[in-house]
């Protein structure tokens, strides 16, 4: 008897578990019967108690209406439980620490890292599925709080960056400057901060960074803009 299950074809003949009717009827039937037909995925098992536990730690659908469930049992089973609780506690543990202050950029970005690698860690970790579903929507959510932070922080920076650059270049046209900054979100906030605040500048920051690379980020004078784009036409 050749049967297919879900993306799997098993060979020509293949066990098959039947409760109720022989399958030897079943092959020779022409019908459909009330009874249940399986495939062996499992089933060697002298009784249940074996089996110990039972956790269920992946489900994908594959198509609509049709899922795939992944589960261990025993020993595997107990660990996947271990895992999942102490998952638990590093997200409750990082939710702890984002809930207070958060005093620098350094220290938000190395949280928002953190947040990253706990994700990393939930998806492809086996742990129960209804657990890995409640942790990654608190990761989430402290994804979002962090992103927040990071951003609130970096526009606060960029602001303190362009005082010292309009107190250095005063009445400046032609701005070409570096500045301390570990990202280019940082730099391209200040260059817009001082476009703002002197838009009659043209302005150029570069960061160098510890690896060698420079970060660089610059604005034209909008007025400027419009008349390159006169003259382009």
């Amino acid at each position: 008897m050749r049967r297919v299950c879900v993306l799997q074809v098993y060979p020509d003949p293949v066990r098959v578990v039947s409760v109720g009717v022989p399958v030897s009827d079943l092959v020779n039937s022409t019908g459909l019967l009330p009874t249940s037909v399986e495939l062996c995925c499992g089933t060697h098992l002298l009784r249940t108690g074996e089996i110990k536990d039972f956790v269920i730690v992946a489900e994908k659908q594959l198509v609509k209406g049709i899922s795939r469930i992944v589960a261990v049992t025993g020993e595997e089973a107990r660990e996947a439980r271990e895992a999942g609780l102490a998952l638990a506690q590093d997200v409750e543990s990082l939710s702890v620490r984002l809930a207070s202050v958060i005093p620098s950029l350094s220290t938000a970005h190395r949280l928002s890292k953190e947040v990253g690698q706990l994700t990393d860690a939930v998806d492809s970790t086996a742990i129960p599925q209804w657990q890995r579903r409640e942790l990654q929507a608190k990761l989430k959510a402290l994804q979002r709080t962090t992103n927040t932070a990071v951003r609130k922080l970096e526009t606060k920076e960029a602001t303190r960056k362009v005082q010292t650059l309009l107190e250095k270049h005063v009445s400046e046209t032609l701005v070409v400057d570096t500045v301390d900054a570990d990202s280019i979100s940082v730099v391209m906030k200040t260059v817009n901060q001082y476009s703002e605040r002197s838009p009659g500048a043209f302005v150029m920051l570069l960061s160098h960074q510890p690896c060698g690379k420079v970060l660089c980020a610059c604005q034209v004078p909008k007025v400027k803009r419009q008349t390159a784009r006169a003259c382009s036409l």
